[in-house]
């Protein structure tokens, strides 16, 4: 017991991105609803982490500020990540400004080696040649994110600029999502990227890029998930993440090798809850 206290301690210590770095465990909802006051509840649930999500969403920029404030206001552990509609260095770049840190970003639709490093690009300042022996990034890739770290949010007004540099190579969890076959046949490539912390599945993406969609049992779309996985536990440096796919067993893709799993969405949980609640009043009405 006093191991398991002292490493539950020493997790919480560290950021997000370092917990999963060093083998660590997550969970944690999708955010779909647009909405600071959900945000904010389900951080004092105690959850991992919440995707913010700006892909299918009504999310965009400003609603998502005010999202992100709400998290922050909950006090609580549970760190953000934004996925962002696609690898779209303005976007990226607004979102990061936004976003105080620890925290993360998920890149959807990332087929290529080149779009993971235009992705990792998109989430670094340049350092130039004098200072890359000083990143603590990898030297592999040098950034192409716009500053304008005095003066916003990410780094307290520029109150706290100094620390937020350090955080912004330290603890700031970049992901990217493969949702095609094209994108399982680029794994060890994408997961060679310096600055590629985890690889997520998309698994009705997935299925639906061979015309199944939802057909997680079908054949063809779970050997894709299975070449999928392989390939990210095979490659080195990249932790494996995902969405769970309705039915399936959380023990299992923890022992399948996952370390973040998004297994809930903010709609579905309150579909289920209010559909909980009609049923057991209809016996009395």
């Amino acid at each position: 017991m006093l191991i398991q206290s002292l490493v539950t301690i020493i997790s919480m210590m560290l950021s997000l991105r370092q917990h999963l770095r060093n083998g660590g465990r997550s969970y944690g909802p999708l955010l779909l609803g647009d909405s600071p006051l959900t945000a904010e509840l389900l951080c004092l649930i105690g959850y991992d982490f919440v995707i913010v999500d700006h892909e299918h969403g009504p999310t965009n920029v400003r609603s998502g500020y005010a999202m992100l404030q709400a998290m922050d206001a909950a006090q609580s552990n549970t760190r953000p990540i934004v996925r962002i509609p696609a690898a779209d260095s303005v976007y990226m770049k607004k979102v990061l400004d936004s976003m105080r840190l620890p925290a993360g970003v998920l890149v959807p639709m990332v087929d290529s080696a080149e779009m993971a490093t235009a992705v990792v690009q998109s989430t670094r300042y340049p350092v130039g040649d004098k200072n890359k022996n000083e990143n603590t990034y990898s030297n592999a890739i040098d950034g192409k994110r716009g500053c304008a770290a005095p003066l916003v949010r990410a780094s307290g007004w520029g109150l706290s600029r100094q620390d937020y540099m350090r955080q912004a190579s330290e603890d700031l969890l970049v992901m990217v999502q493969v949702e095609t076959p094209q994108a399982i046949d680029e794994i060890p490539e994408i997961a060679n990227i310096p600055g590629i912390d985890g690889i997520f599945i998309g698994p009705l993406d997935l299925s639906a890029s061979v015309g199944k969609m939802g057909q997680f049992d079908d054949p063809e779309v779970r050997a894709l998930m299975d070449a999928a996985e392989q390939a990210i536990r095979d490659a080195d440096g990249v932790f494996l993440a995902g969405f769970r796919a309705p039915g399936r067993d959380l023990g299992e893709m923890f022992e399948a090798g996952y370390q973040l799993i998004c297994g809930s969405v903010d709609l579905g949980l309150l579909r289920q809850a209010a559909k909980a609640d009609l049923a057991a009043a209809q016996e009395f009405l």
